[in-house]
């Protein structure tokens, strides 16, 4: 592995927008501001802008799929939507295809504890090549965010893919963030009618 970038990415205070951050060689840094709309489902899902905040050129944006597991990123430049496809079932693993120093590689994000650094319950992430089943990019959780945390991306294959892996890194991670979302929700709101109806079964049987 030829070289090595690394891009810090935090969660905004009291906010769904996330910040990133690397710097080159030089020693410049480059901020990348992740515009996160969870909850309307006219938006795009998932926006990079080059920059600090919204102001910033668009990099790259997702669309998530409402009524399935699928959903699709885009990235400046590119006329066609990239699908990001779940590999199984039951598999938590997305994958997706991007052209590699001019060959089509299919390239894949799953859980994992085995690279990363620090612990977290929620897991690390990789990026695989499918086809050499070399890892290209490890997203090392923070413990205290299923989203946020450091990526390291592998080899040198320009600033463009480097920001297609954190795009596809970012809604890989946010896609289970929700579903971790709903989940717990649903578990209240189950709790909640649980309690409802023995409360009711209560008072009519005085």
């Amino acid at each position: 592995m030829s070289s090595t970038r690394v891009f810090q990415v935090v969660e905004e205070p009291m906010g769904n927008h996330y910040h990133a951050t690397t710097s080159d060689a030089f020693g410049e840094e480059q901020h990348l501001f992740i515009e996160n709309s969870p909850f309307s489902s006219k938006s795009l899902d998932l926006t990079i802008h080059d920059g600090q905040d919204i102001e910033g050129p668009i990099l790259g944006v997702s669309k998530f799929h409402r009524f399935s597991s699928k959903c699709d990123v885009q990235m400046d430049g590119d006329h066609e939507w990239v699908p990001m496809v779940k590999k199984g079932l039951i598999s938590s693993g997305y994958s997706f295809q991007t052209p590699i120093q001019g060959e089509n590689h299919t390239l894949s994000w799953k859980r994992t504890r085995s690279v990363g650094s620090g612990f977290s319950p929620y897991g690390n992430s990789k990026l695989v090549d499918e086809e050499t089943q070399e890892i290209l990019a490890v997203f090392s959780s923070d413990p205290r965010s299923l989203v946020a945390g450091h990526l390291k991306i592998y080899g040198e294959n320009g600033g463009p893919f480097d920001h297609l892996v954190l795009l596809t890194g970012m809604v890989f991670r946010e896609k289970r963030r929700r579903q971790t979302t709903r989940t717990a929700r649903a578990g209240r709101d189950d709790v909640f009618t649980l309690g409802a109806a023995i409360g009711g079964a209560g008072g009519g049987g005085s």
